[in-house]
């Protein structure tokens, strides 16, 4: 079980994502051969002077769902940014950007992985290293000079078997946003209980005003919501490492009890009554608009909103970790983002370049002061101006907080987020869907990466 995590260590790590998860635009039209081809156009680095070498002009590849340009131009200032660095050795380097939106991202990328034509450096969730390390798709990295900087909960993540095999960009956990105004105007506090979370969201119910945002028509939305809840119920990495060594289930009480809670803020109407039928973008407009009080997301929500209602004068945001009923919250928290090798480029040595590149301290300054996104890596201090970022500091250092999933395969995830949409689309939970998460467990077990 991790300890709690110290403000310090957050001050200098970085969720989600910007939008851990949540794609733009999409190019997925390269083919097999296309992506082969952009990987070793350059020619290969076996003659010459090393000057000469890195002076040849070559294509390399970057697969993502969170490297798209976006309407405030941060990505895009994070891209420019390591590219003019990864240019002072590589100057006549294309870098080519595969995107592709995050609902489709990681399926796509297993099958690119699967049929050895994926791009040069990828980016991934950490619960696809083992996968990936297991069937040798990945390269390693543990000679790279940044390794030195990872530590805690984003090492464990970046490893398989004792070898570091990506970089984790970012650090961050999923909680409760609020309109501080709202709360304000209403005098509210955040809660410290789970019936005070009730009460308040009674409250704005009345008043016409949405508790929480819903945008679940995107998967990785939902998903994401299950997460807050579930390490909320069984509070302690123990739980995983127990249901891995067969001494209890995850279709036990501790499972069952967050969807029983997930059930009630939906028969409540609390997600509001579109929920199922928002995306992540309608979403993040309700509660930027004051209709909806709050919000479940990641780090990543106060320098985003803020940053998008800067024409009306920014947004001040608070947050709070979900209210337990019987003691104190639990966060998960962990890296969102992380990249990695493609153990079958032609290159590795120029891709691990590019990924130094992206992870110099000036290129993570760049995107995560602006995103609200807390880095990884040790060593980058950031002074963020929102209060909401200020808040999440103070919470998460001051938080028991867990590794969720560490000891459950992905597909457990697919199924958790299944089941909420069923309760979403208006059916009653029942713990027998449960039963397929255990079999999936099962059947995955494999591909876990084992207690040390």
């Amino acid at each position: 079980m991790l300890k709690k995590m110290g403000v310090q260590l957050f001050a200098c790590l970085l969720i989600v994502s910007l939008i851990a998860g949540c794609g733009s635009n999409s190019n997925t039209s390269s083919s097999p051969e296309k992506t082969n081809e952009a990987s070793s156009s350059g020619t290969p680095a076996e003659s010459g002077t090393a000057e000469s070498k890195n002076d040849e002009a070559f294509t390399i590849t970057v697969s993502s769902w969170n490297l798209a340009d976006e309407p405030l131009g941060i990505v895009k200032a994070y891209r420019e940014t390591f590219e003019a660095i990864y240019k002072e050795k590589y100057p006549n380097a294309k870098i080519e950007y595969l995107n592709t939106p995050s609902d489709k991202y990681f399926d796509v990328l297993k099958a690119q992985m699967a049929s050895a034509s994926a791009a040069d450096v990828v980016q991934l969730q950490w619960t696809q290293i083992p996968l990936f390390a297991k069937a040798g798709y990945l390269t390693d990295l543990s000679d790279m000079p940044f390794v030195a900087s990872i530590d805690g909960s984003a090492k464990i993540q970046s490893t398989y078997k004792g070898a570091i095999y990506a970089a984790p960009f970012d650090i961050s956990t999923n909680g409760v946003w609020y309109n501080r105004k709202l709360f304000a105007d209403n005098n509210m506090t955040p809660p410290k209980s789970w019936d005070e979370l009730l009460q308040i969201a009674e409250t704005f119910k009345t008043q016409g005003i949405t508790p929480f945002a819903g945008g679940f028509k995107d998967g990785w939305v939902a998903g994401m919501t299950v997460s807050v809840f579930t390490p909320n119920e069984y509070g302690s990495d123990s739980f995983e490492l127990d249901v891995y060594n067969g001494k209890k289930k995850v279709n036990g009480p501790e499972i069952q009890a967050a969807f029983q809670k997930l059930q009630l803020l939906y028969e409540k109407g609390y997600f509001g009554p579109d929920a199922l039928s928002n995306g992540w973008d309608l979403q993040r407009k309700l509660f930027e608009d004051g209709k909806a009080a709050m919000i479940i997301h990641g780090s990543y929500i106060a320098g985003l909103v803020n940053s998008e209602m800067k024409d009306k004068g920014g947004m001040e945001t608070g947050f709070f970790a979900l209210p337990h009923d019987k003691g104190g919250p639990v966060l998960s928290v962990g890296s969102g983002v992380l990249t990695a090798v493609n153990a079958k480029t032609k290159d590795v040595q120029r891709a691990k370049d590019l990924v130094t590149a992206m992870y110099d301290p000036k290129a993570q300054i760049v995107r995560d002061k602006d995103s609200g996104t807390f880095p990884a890596m040790k060593g980058i201090d950031i002074d963020y101006k929102e209060i909401g970022n200020k808040d999440f500091l103070q919470v998460v250092g001051s938080t028991k907080s867990v590794i969720a999933g560490r000891y459950l395969p992905p597909s457990t995830g697919d199924i958790f987020t299944k089941i909420f949409t069923k309760i979403l689309a208006g059916k009653k939970f029942e713990p027998k869907w449960l039963d397929e998460v255990d079999r999936a467990l099962e059947q995955d077990k494999a591909l876990i990466n084992p207690p040390e």
